[in-house]
């Protein structure tokens, strides 16, 4: 699986029954081709954020390994196919790496910046700092962790941009680790406990607007001492205020609704049941609708420490249709009322997830987002194929996971989703490589064949002016026109996705059978919640969308096939995709 030779590679009769593909499906093999094009770092597990860093049209590769002696890797698009790893010239030399990344323009300068987590797992030997870096808007990245306030010393692996007051300046949640018995059972029976234990209460940063933050969780009613290891901002009520929610091992999830400005005590969290505390031991989470009704649904993956030592047994179980214990995923669906309920089984993801990086995005370009779940335990001996998950008319997920060659075995950590060839559909960057020493592995890209090549699509920037200039949070409703003249609509909400992994905030939106796009609908996130309606927009074409315009400009976006061996530099159109 990991060499992308099963079942071809494979002698008959050690195949797994339920672990070949089903080549009724139609799903093309998605070829690894990060060893090919020089960005499969080869190391322990990590972060990863794809975005255009230097604002050149092009995507480029951000990816890190968890220990403070594993560097930054920052591979720069040559705009031909290829990338070229530049972080000495973008003086990241010398900054450690971390278990997650997450990108921004915290400070609306038009340049995305970077916040690396570290300390995630370690519990009171985690207490290491966060480091805030700013993109100098030149190729460069300086750390301005102390100066814009943001330093502190507190395990954490997860954290989310937002808006949340709605000011045009991104605000930070940090979910921190406070040590509790599960921890040990990660560790190992092996590492003692620390001597001491001290809080680490989960923060959030609010943005001053001149480049500086202040902590205000307790103030606005977010008082939490948890092992957190997944936060996700999502409006669950359309209300126009974004909620949060927070995904706890060991403990009940907890989802906080934003209350918006409250006199005079000023802004105010509120705590909420809505059914959705489960799983008791989760990891991943985000947002995302699922079905297109214009409500966001929430996923959120297991992690169960308590089976954590069988992990590999309970996922062989589930394919051999055996019995299994554990822990399953959640997938609630927004009832619309400020309720969820959970539809995971009734749409095929009660499965086997010992997850860890996870992310969504269009495979196929049918509208839908799909979802791909890394997995793993820290045992050496733990294999475990990562998942993929096809979403198929927001009805039912079925998983693909064999049919495109997905099921990599080695540890599955930041996944992120992003068309880094500008061919008009998504690839896959994800990090692979385990905890421990001597449980690395290269990274992987896999490059999309073109398996939505008979579905439209569309690719839009957002940047806004008075919302913030990210875009993150802003709403999305494209109507289209289907070729036998039925109508939908689909919905996208800015952000870089799952808790666990940054996908780029350009937003490659698959359209399906679309003959037509009628309209694109964006609802910004500023204070007012203005709304731009724009009708001169077609499919299979990049466009930048500036807040207030109410009109889109096209980018010439020409595809750049990735350069492997035996190719050269070429801007000519691919067989699935014209910009």
């Amino acid at each position: 699986m990991t060499l992308g030779r099963y079942p071809d590679g494979v002698p008959p009769d050690l195949l797994i029954p339920g672990l070949t593909a089903d080549t009724s499906r139609g799903v093309p093999r998605f070829p690894n081709v990060a060893g090919a094009l020089g960005v499969d770092a080869d190391d322990l597990a990590g972060g990863v954020a794809v975005e255009d860093f230097n604002r050149d049209g092009f995507l480029d590769i951000v990816a890190t390994a968890h220990r403070l002696n594993d560097r930054i890797w920052f591979w720069v698009s040559d705009g031909q196919g290829a990338f070229i790893e530049r972080s000495r010239e973008a003086g990241l030399s010398g900054i450690s790496g971390g278990l997650n990344i997450l990108h921004a323009d915290y400070d609306n300068d038009g340049f995305e910046d970077l916040l690396i987590l570290r300390g995630g797992w370690l519990g009171e030997r985690g207490q290491h700092p966060n480091s805030l870096l700013r993109n100098n808007g030149d190729g460069t990245f300086e750390d301005v962790t102390a100066r814009a306030g943001l330093l502190s010393y507190h395990p954490t692996q997860t954290a989310a941009w937002r808006d949340f007051d709605r000011d045009g300046w991104l605000d930070l949640f940090i979910g921190n680790e406070e040590s509790d018995r599960w921890l040990q059972a990660w560790q190992g029976p092996g590492i003692a406990p620390p001597p001491e234990d001290r809080p680490h209460p989960c923060e959030l940063y609010r943005n001053n607007g001149d480049g500086t933050f202040t902590e205000v969780a307790a103030q606005v009613g977010i008082t939490l001492n948890a092992f957190v290891k997944g936060v996700a901002w999502g409006d669950v009520n359309n209300d126009g205020w974004d909620d949060l929610y927070v995904s706890v091992i060991g403990s009940p999830n907890r989802l906080y609704l934003n209350r918006g400005p409250q006199e005079p005590s000023g802004w105010r969290f509120e705590e909420a049941g809505a059914g959705v505390h489960e799983p008791f031991f989760s990891f991943p989470t985000w947002f995302f609708d699922y079905d297109h009704d214009g409500w966001e649904d929430l996923f959120v993956a297991p992690y169960d420490l308590r089976q954590i030592g069988e992990a590999a047994a309970a996922v062989a179980r589930e394919y051999l249709g055996l019995p299994v214990e554990t822990e399953m995923p959640r997938l609630y669906r927004n009832n619309g009322d400020g309720t969820f309920r959970d539809v995971s089984a009734e749409v095929g993801l009660n499965r086997v997830l010992f997850a860890m990086g996870s992310n969504f995005g269009d495979l196929d370009n049918d509208g839908f987002l799909d979802i791909y779940i890394g997995t793993g335990a820290p045992d050496l001996r733990s294999v475990i194929p990562n998942r993929m998950f096809r979403n198929v008319g927001g009805e039912r997920f079925e998983e693909i996971t064999f049919e495109g060659g997905f099921g990599h075995l080695q540890k599955g950590h930041a996944v992120a989703f992003a068309d880094l060839d500008r061919d008009g559909d998504q690839d896959i960057y994800a990090a692979m490589g385990g905890a421990y020493e001597g449980d690395g592995f290269a990274n992987v890209l896999f490059e999309n064949p073109g398996y939505g090549a008979r579905h439209a699509w569309v690719a839009l920037r957002l940047e806004g002016r008075r919302a913030n200039r990210s875009a993150i949070g802003a709403r999305i409703r494209i109507t289209v026109t289907n070729y036998d003249g039925s109508r939908r609509q689909i919905h996208r909400t800015v952000s870089t996705g799952g808790s666990f992994g940054a996908s780029s905030l350009q937003q490659v939106i698959g359209l399906g059978e679309a003959q037509r796009i009628d309209e694109v609908r964006i609802t910004w996130p500023n204070r007012e919640r203005t709304v731009d309606v724009i009708t001169d927009i077609v499919p299979n074409r990049s466009y930048t969308i500036v807040e207030g315009r109410a009109e889109a400009e096209p980018v010439p976006a020409w595809p750049v096939p990735f350069r492997v061996a035996g190719t050269s530099p070429s801007r000519a159109g691919s067989s699935h995709g014209a910009h």
